[in-house]
């Protein structure tokens, strides 16, 4: 955690690779040896003294004025590889049709696990550039943070991220328009990181002063949920020390840059909001997830009514513990602190649950696991855990225990996006696309 990327990645590191990297057991790390690594890591960061990085819209070197490109490890005081390069150049063309009022709905798969199954392990990395508009504290190079991203959506060609706003008291949400990108599919093909300067960050959303740890969160059609807490120290967090209470808040997308608050929320006066989950059920009602600490309770809520354009009325109906999980044969049983859990609806009407992960509290693997949802009764839903699948980011560049999510792309494909707990050195926001490989 909180390590760049590799000078030397021309090539991906063999899988074998990660063998080698010290873990501990997911449920049995203390809190104590957890802050004696990062210290240590914090100290050995701190003597390497990384060089500024310019900001990305200045060109004043002979070589940007010249056309040229410069490399963001150039720039960390690391030895420069071509593989790593971020081309310099005019800003990209706008694409158009942006801020169209669409369909509430999002697209249903033909058949979700075998979309899941047919991700790439290997992520493939993007670039973002924050600006000058980035607000001040997403800056403490290491862990454990307060202030980090939280989770990570896609719309089209806008991605948005959420954050945990503690230097200005609030509940973030960042927008980025990844104007150089495609509308719909993959944003890129490369194994290397890439950028354009069309890629940035065009607006902040701030919300909630009272409850300013926003969490993981998701996007149905053009609404979005996010989940915000009371915010605490860090170590408190950990340590599920925090006093409970949230608000689930609900934004239209309808103008992509400028998403609009919605006039009603979901308050939760005695428990969290670490993660939620949002989608349309057969006949129109919306489901609504909501994950407690490390999402290891789960309260399902309905609406009463069938449009989010106004309060829906959702009533909770249900709540599930990790203990009543179900696993299928062959699957791991694993079931870790999920930062991010999206919906995913299938089109014979199953619903599943995608969550992302960082086991051993941030130091494992990141993962993506997926749960089949049974909402059929009444008053209890149930939990299968179907398949699970080891991801692997451009070295250094995300955790997904930091910011990570769902997207449906087709009704055959289904992306997973992921980025790091802050940007690097405060000019890019990394981004990992997971995709298809088929």
């Amino acid at each position: 955690f909180g390590s760049r990327p590799d000078p030397k990645r021309g090539a991906r590191p063999h899988p074998a690779a990660n063998r080698h990297r010290p873990t501990c057991p997911a449920m049995g790390l203390s809190v104590l040896p957890l802050l004696l690594l990062t210290s240590r890591l914090a100290s050995a960061a701190a003597r390497q003294q990384p060089q500024a990085l310019p900001p990305l819209d200045s060109c004043e070197s002979p070589a940007c004025k010249a056309g040229d490109s410069f490399s963001l490890l150039q720039h960390s005081g690391r030895r420069a590889s071509s593989a790593s390069e971020f081309p310099i150049g005019k800003l990209a063309g706008k694409v158009a049709g942006a801020g169209k009022d669409e369909d509430e709905e999002s697209p249903a798969m033909q058949d979700v696990k075998a979309a899941f199954e047919a991700i790439d392990a290997d992520g493939r990395g993007l670039a973002a550039a924050p600006g000058k508009g980035f607000p001040p504290g997403y800056s403490k190079g290491m862990m454990p943070y307060t202030e980090h991203f939280q989770g990570i959506q896609r719309r089209k060609n806008f991605i948005y991220v959420s954050g945990s706003g503690e230097t200005a008291g609030k509940g973030q949400i960042f927008v980025f328009d990844m104007a150089s990108r495609p509308e719909a599919g993959v944003m890129t093909e490369t194994d290397h990181l890439d950028s354009n300067e069309a890629d940035k960050l065009v607006h902040v959303v701030e919300f909630d002063p009272e409850f300013w740890h926003a969490g993981g969160f998701s996007i149905y059609g053009k609404y979005l949920a996010v989940g915000a807490e009371k915010g605490c120290a860090a170590t408190d967090r950990m340590m599920d020390a925090c006093q409970h209470g949230s608000r689930v808040h609900f934004f239209d997308l309808s103008n992509p840059r400028k998403p609009k608050q919605l006039s009603y929320t979901v308050d939760r006066p005695t428990a969290t909001a670490g993660a939620v989950a949002l989608t349309r059920e057969a006949d129109g009602r919306y489901l609504l997830m909501v994950g407690g600490v490390d999402s290891a309770t789960l309260d399902f809520y309905r609406s009463t009514e069938k449009t989010l354009k106004s309060d829906p009325g959702f009533e909770q109906f249900a709540t599930w513990s990790k203990q009543a999980l179900l696993v299928s044969p062959g699957v791991s049983a694993a079931y870790t602190s999920y930062q991010t859990m999206n919906f995913v609806n299938q089109k014979d009407g199953k619903i599943f649950l995608v969550g992302t992960t960082r086991t051993a509290h941030g130091l494992g693997v990141d993962m993506a696991d997926l749960f089949e949802v049974d909402n059929s009764q009444p008053d209890s839903v149930t939990l299968k855990k179907v398949a699970d699948k080891h991801l692997k980011c451009l070295q250094g560049s995300c955790n997904m225990a930091a910011g990570a999510g769902a997207f449906v792309n087709s009704p055959t494909e289904l992306f997973i996006y992921a980025t790091d707990w802050e940007p690097i050195q405060e000019r890019y926001v990394l981004i990992n696309e997971f995709h298809s490989s088929a």
